[in-house]
């Protein structure tokens, strides 16, 4: 079982689209891919230092097609994480852009030129212990050069692609663009739903600023968009009407809360246009789909992450471990399904390792569920915080600020909440309204201010790089 293995079925159809290169169609996808059998014949851990362009595209599918283990890390990742990646899993092979290979140019060989990228060779590759069933390795934090990756296997990937695929209906007619990163788990599910049923995907990499992006998404005959928060925060300011496309049908989100005056627009535009908008929610350790919200209950369970996806269970349990049957009780919500994924790595030894999550996630997210069973997130546990004694919760205490226009991050170490915000907001009007909310002294909380508030290659907001700016954190 594994993905990708109806490719000779879909033949002339168009698999990728590309404005540097040459559209490719599945059988120029196969074709291409069976170059670089010939280069690895066998099975091993390959590196991909990905862009979004198609020899990382090609890269990916490739090690899918081959029964490869694939790790896939953003080209944004600074050099030297990169090389400590490299150090800690002694992948055999690298596959990355031109302008970056000098950084493994002692310590690996060149092997190959592909489109836009260069196969690598490590000079100390040994056979790696991997196994039999993992597919893919892949980081949670964006490209700040985290040795721990999450452990997918190609039954995690294909269940999960094949329940996306089943209830977004989609088919060999519909077509996606990339307007997040590929090693961002969210984009690379849609990568995965299109060219499992023979459709379209468009390798763009411009963000939704450039204009070459709209450029190439008004010339294009996309079927859906898809976004994190922060893409429909910048839809919301150049305005929606710019993705008014006749092909477009659906809207997608997930990558975090969409604030609820935010998501009334888009609901709103979405009804105005005929276009369904499916809310989602996901981590990485579930390849990456939990939850979806069908569109027909946008308006009436406004903000909720919906119920399970097909041939997947979710459900509460309190701090001491028992479920919860109770609706609008608070808990942790639990995923079961083939989903799953088979655990954590840090080095090249863990990937030997059998599955040792047995297909049942702690997301770490709290929420509740109502009397019809939708279920809506509340926080993080890990962003709860004790001062004096009393908790606060700091993901309701950002969303409660968002809301009154504030953007802001909070991090604590259980003696002060520090404030990070962007220079733009006059400190102790800031202070005073967050001390009201909170019932906290003013002593409690620290503000920071900063230009811009980091954030990820998807556009999160960064805490790591938030906790590097003051060692009490």
């Amino acid at each position: 079982m594994g993905l990708f293995r109806s490719f000779k079925k879909f033949k002339k159809r168009i698999a990728i689209i590309d404005q540097e290169y040459l559209n490719l169609s599945y059988k120029e996808v196969l074709k291409e891919t069976d170059k670089l059998k010939k280069k690895i014949k066998n099975r091993c851990l390959i590196l991909i230092v990905s862009e979004n362009s198609i020899g990382s595209l090609l890269a990916y599918i490739f090690c899918t097609l081959n029964n490869q283990v694939a790790i896939i890390i953003d080209s944004k990742t600074t050099n030297s994480n990169i090389l400590k990646i490299f150090k800690n899993y002694q992948p055999n092979y690298v596959f990355l852009s031109k302008k970056k290979g000098n950084i493994f140019k002692k310590i690996c060989s060149e092997k190959y030129t592909f489109f836009d990228q260069i196969l690598l060779k490590n000079k100390k590759s040994r056979k790696q212990k991997l196994n039999k069933n993992l597919s893919l390795l892949l980081s949670t934090s964006g490209s700040m050069g985290s040795i721990k990756f999450v452990k997918l296997s190609k039954i995690n990937l294909k269940h999960n692609t094949d329940s996306i695929i089943k209830y977004l209906k989609l088919t060999n007619k519909d077509t996606a663009i990339t307007n997040l990163p590929i090693s961002y788990s969210y984009m690379l599910s849609v990568i995965n739903t299109h060219l499992e049923v023979g459709a379209s995907v468009i390798i763009s990499k411009y963000s939704l600023v450039e204009k070459e992006f709209w450029k190439t998404l008004k010339s294009s005959k996309i079927t859906s968009l898809n976004g994190v928060p922060y893409t429909y925060e910048i839809l919301l300011k150049i305005g929606l009407k710019n993705i008014k496309i006749d092909t477009l049908k659906y809207l997608t989100h997930a990558g975090g809360k969409i604030e609820k005056k935010m998501l009334k627009k888009i609901i709103k535009f979405c009804d105005k246009n005929n276009l369904k908008f499916f809310s989602m929610y996901g981590q990485t350790e579930a390849s990456p789909r939990i939850s979806y919200l069908k569109p027909e209950f946008s308006e009436k369970k406004l903000g909720s992450i919906g119920k399970g996806t097909p041939g997947n269970k979710i459900y509460l349990v309190d701090n001491l471990g028992k479920k919860i049957f109770k609706p609008l009780t608070e808990g942790e919500i639990i995923c079961e399904g083939k989903n799953v994924f088979m655990g954590y790595s840090k080095n090249y030894e863990d990937l030997i390792e059998p599955n040792k999550e047995n297909y049942k996630l702690k997301t770490g997210d709290l929420g509740f569920f109502d009397k019809d069973g939708f279920f809506y997130l509340t926080s993080r546990i890990s962003k709860i915080a004790k001062i004096f004694g009393n908790r606060v919760d700091l993901g309701a205490l950002e969303n409660f600020m968002s809301q009154k226009g504030y953007k802001i991050a909070c991090l604590s170490n259980n003696k002060k909440i520090f404030i990070f915000v962007e220079k733009k907001y006059k400190k102790i009007n800031l202070i005073n309204v967050i001390s009201k909310i909170t019932n906290l002294n003013i002593s409690s909380f620290e503000l920071i201010k900063l230009k811009y508030l980091p954030r990820t290659p998807n556009n999160k907001i960064s805490y790591n790089e938030l906790k590097k700016l003051d060692d009490r954190l």
